[in-house]
């Protein structure tokens, strides 16, 4: 039953992914003229590496949490060390966010799928 779950999940970032992919060629297409110094595939190599990187940044910067939990974090250990007295400190809060697969973390992971459909779609058009 779980796997099923990973597996759907799995599948619908991947859609949403190539939809993206797509939609971003086909506006290569339609806005580039072909005269121009990059064609449509030239720009969808670009335009994939740059959505790798995108993705990379979002994956790596701040672990996936959101601003409200890192100041959380943040308030909850400097109140520790002023009080010095035991509470919900960092590391349950950031165990707490981190195991949820939301926000920064999905983001992230659709970004890179769609720079990899990108570059598949550009090494395939060569």
């Amino acid at each position: 039953m779980a796997k099923k779950r990973v597996y759907r999940r799995f599948a619908a970032h991947a859609g949403l992914s190539l939809v993206i992919a797509i939609a971003f060629y086909g506006a290569n297409v339609l806005l580039l003229p072909p005269a121009a110094k990059f064609t449509s595939t030239e720009a969808l190599f670009v335009e994939g590496i740059a959505f790798l990187l995108m993705g990379l940044l979002l994956m790596i910067g701040r672990g996936g949490m959101n601003l409200s939990t890192v100041s959380a974090a943040i308030l909850s250990a400097s109140a520790e060390a002023v009080c010095g007295t035991e509470g919900v400190g960092p590391a349950e809060e950031m165990r707490i966010d981190s195991w949820k697969s939301k926000g920064f973390i999905t983001a992230g992971l659709v970004l890179i799928m769609t720079g990899l459909f990108m570059l598949a779609m550009y090494f395939l058009t060569l």
